[in-house]
């Protein structure tokens, strides 16, 4: 991907960062994930661990070919919005809310605290680089008119 000034490299490298992030910390913490797609109730529970490990696997791949000029920015942002769909219709089922069912350390106390700040962040990440692809798709279909 072609960059074209100091800040779109910015924007460019802080997508996919974040992007890198996201898939770093799928691999490593997959359970939040699958945490989140068995109590959603959007998947039933012999599907988790696999779709828990292939949605950072989609991201970090999207994010690759991006990062080479592959593809577009298009399936990094679809990824995103996977995750902030996730995150939002546990917020919307109430899952966030202290119920004092949860020991303090469980995987549901770490997932359920943090989900409304981390759905507020993706949202804005999910933003820009929707913002990013726009632009980019807009700099390289403007047409150019003949200086005559």
């Amino acid at each position: 991907m072609k960059t074209t000034g100091y800040f779109h490299h910015f924007v460019t490298s802080f997508v996919l960062m974040c992007a890198a992030a996201l898939t770093v910390k799928g691999f490593f913490l997959p359970e939040h994930t699958g945490l989140l797609l068995a109590d959603t109730g959007i998947v039933s529970a012999m599907y988790v661990e696999p779709i828990a490990f292939a949605i950072p696997l989609a991201l970090g791949i999207s994010a690759l070919t991006a990062y080479l000029g592959i593809t577009s920015l298009l399936p990094v942002v679809a990824g995103f919005g996977l995750h902030i769909a996730l995150s939002g219709l546990a917020l919307y089922q109430g899952l966030h809310f202290d119920c004092g069912c949860y020991l303090a350390g469980t995987v549901q106390a770490d997932v359920y605290s943090t989900l409304e700040p981390q759905f507020l962040i993706m949202l804005l990440v999910l933003l820009v680089s929707a913002a990013l692809y726009y632009f980019n798709n807009l700099t390289t279909h403007r047409s150019v008119t003949p200086a005559v």
